[in-house]
């Protein structure tokens, strides 16, 4: 408990402090929406502050140090007064209240589900596990980047800010890395994006009910990732056909068409930062461009992908505006946010000087050849439809508005699509080939739209008859109310019979096994390489092994992590699985370290094992190699 408290502390004094260099003080005391994004986003300042740090090889705590002390040299007792809290409680705050709770409560019981004991029991998401790791990495490393403990050896430039800020709170506070993350960052993080949301839908759509904008704000569905129409249409015709609900229960349970199932921090960072950044540069008139301009010009070290998306999508708007006002004005701040994008991009990518693993290459409508690849191109217009309808309702009743400040979100919408089909990535490590990871910078495409449909509904909601505003609300509800209840659902499966979420995996047999395993001067090596979740249908990834303690492993991620020596290093890990040991395997043990065996007992292992044995449980043996 006094980890906890102390780490709630941290982030508060930590946070709001830093956050007054980035939100005035004065501007935030009457909004506690406000007040949350600018305690947020100074956390995010104090992350970046924590990897420069390591980058420069300074301890950990002067980066963060010196932009608290620069925040309150500035402000000084002013930069930590809490707001004034106002909760309104009307009908429409309440009804976007449980629509927003619905919504974000898969996030927060996913969260605690994770976060007790010695080390985390269970894994939701199956990067859930590589994103622990790194907080581990981080939480012992003096350098950036941190060497890989899912591969002896390996190092990696990588989208770090998250797992900075958690492995940050875990070593001001003492807490363990796994409760750093699940029980203090995550449900903030959480709590960041309802801020956001709030915000946002004030600045954006102060003429709608708040039950419906906001809402709208924190679903982004359709996602355009996951087939919507494609999985709609089909089952709305079964069920017709058939006369029956099942196939429209069995859609419900599709989590990820939902969006329902999405935990990964640094994606609900980047939900957190779209929605601060559009809403920061709303009121940029009143607090200044400081926020959004840092949101959008670090979102890189956040999610790479949503870097990259935001920083075209702010420099096309802003030269919209440059062009529709006859000003270079506009492209000032856009200047200041690409000049720090380069500069974290230079920072944190180029100056650890490691072999360059992506690289982008003009490439005409990729995206576009990727979905007929698929067939998903008809799909794809079709969410796509679905998202704009609204908007295309309230254009169809040819009701003028005197503002124009919808038409730069339609462009930041359009911007990320301009990307993923001008250019593609390339993975330049061995084995490597087309990176369609490179379709995320898409991702925020949905959100963006969202913004646009109910800031064009709002700029001409009094002026809208009875029947386009009646569609208009029809169609926002069905667009939130739908994705609501599928979270809701998720969140009550998670807490009632949380085996069935999201590619899930039980921790406990294995924590059991390496909790005895020293984390120092250790390095582990195993037989069974195949990632638990959806019945071991991952091969390769073997994440646990270094995400529940922090353990140094041999190499068990061969699919994320790829190096020169993978090739050998994959062939001596052959070996364990051998029906017989061999002289290899002790001189491979000798020439890399390996100090202690991990056996998963039903998957093929050499045997007999002459080593000594220290643990055994049902599904788990761990053998010490001798020094």
């Amino acid at each position: 408990m006094t980890g906890a408290a102390l780490a709630l502390v941290l982030v508060y004094v930590g946070g709001y402090a830093a956050g007054a260099l980035l939100i005035d003080p004065r501007h935030d005391r009457a909004s506690l929406a406000l007040a949350l994004v600018r305690l947020t986003a100074g956390l995010l300042l104090l992350a970046l502050a924590f990897l420069l740090a390591l980058l420069l090889t300074l301890p950990w705590w002067t980066g963060p140090a010196l932009v608290v002390v620069t925040a309150l040299a500035r402000h000084r007792v002013a930069g930590l007064v809490p707001p004034r809290v106002t909760l309104r409680t009307d009908g429409d705050a309440v009804a976007a209240g449980v629509l927003a709770i619905a919504a974000l409560a898969p996030i927060v019981v996913a969260s605690i589900r994770m976060a007790p004991g010695d080390f985390p029991p269970v894994f939701f998401n199956v990067d859930t596990a590589y994103f622990l790791e790194k907080v581990h990495a981080l939480v012992r490393s003096d350098t950036y980047p941190p060497e890989s403990l899912g591969v002896l050896g390996g190092r990696r430039a990588y989208h770090f800010g998250i797992h900075a800020l958690a492995a940050l709170v875990a070593r001001s506070s003492g807490l363990p890395p796994h409760q750093a993350l699940f029980g203090v960052v995550l449900p903030l993080l959480a709590v960041a994006v309802l801020a956001g949301a709030v915000w946002a839908a004030r600045c954006l759509a102060p003429a709608l009910p708040r039950w419906l904008t906001v809402p709208m704000l924190l679903l982004p569905v359709p996602t355009l990732w996951y087939r919507f129409s494609g999985a709609i249409g089909p089952a709305l015709v079964q069920s017709v056909s058939s006369r029956s609900l099942e196939p429209l229960a069995v859609l419900a349970g599709s989590w990820e068409v939902w969006g329902a199932a999405s935990n990964n921090a640094h994606n609900v960072a980047a939900h957190f930062i779209v929605l601060a950044g559009l809403a920061g540069i709303a009121s940029a008139s009143t607090i200044g461009w400081r926020l959004p301009v840092f949101l959008i010009g670090s979102a890189l070290i956040v999610k790479a992908p949503t870097g990259v998306a935001l920083a075209a999508a702010f420099t096309l708007a802003q030269a919209w505006r440059a062009w529709a006002s006859g000003s270079v004005r506009p492209l000032v701040p856009a200047a200041a946010a690409a000049a720090l994008f380069g500069a974290v991009y230079g920072a944190f990518w180029i100056a650890p000087a490691l072999p360059v693993e992506f690289q982008t290459e003009l490439f005409p409508f990729y995206q576009i050849r990727r979905l007929i690849e698929r067939e998903a191109l008809g799909g794809m217009a079709v969410d796509t439809l679905w998202l704009l309808l609204p908007a295309l309702v309230v254009a169809w009743s040819r009701v003028r508005s005197s503002e124009r400040s919808s038409v730069p979100l339609l462009v930041m919408a359009a911007a990320p699509l301009v990307v993923v089909n001008g250019l593609r990535s390339i993975d330049l490590r061995p084995g490597g080939g087309v990176d369609d990871d490179w379709l995320q910078v898409a991702l925020p495409v949905p959100l963006l739209l969202h913004a646009f449909v109910i800031s064009l509904a709002s700029q001409r909601w009094t002026r809208l008859g009875s029947g386009a505003r009646s569609t208009v609300i029809g169609l926002l509800g069905l667009s939130v109310l739908l994705p609501a209840a599928v979270a809701a659902r998720y969140a009550g499966l998670l807490v009632l019979t949380p085996e069935r979420g999201h590619e899930f995996v039980d921790n406990r047999a294995l924590g059991d096994a390496l909790a005895g395993v020293p984390i120092e001067n250790t390095v582990v090596v195993t037989n069974s390489l195949h990632y638990p979740a959806d019945g071991f249908s991952r091969s390769d990834r073997q994440m646990q092994i270094p995400a529940l303690f922090g353990h140094q492993a041999f190499a068990v991620n061969y699919v994320y992590e790829v190096y020169d020596f993978t090739r050998e290093r994959r062939a001596l890990q052959a070996l364990l699985e051998e029906p017989a040991w061999s002289a290899q395997i002790d001189r491979a043990a000798r020439e890399h370290g390996w100090t202690h065996l991990l056996v998963r007992r039903d998957y093929p292992y050499s045997q007999p094992v002459p080593l000594e044995r220290v643990f055994e449980n049902g599904d788990y043996a761990v053998f010490r190699f001798p020094r």
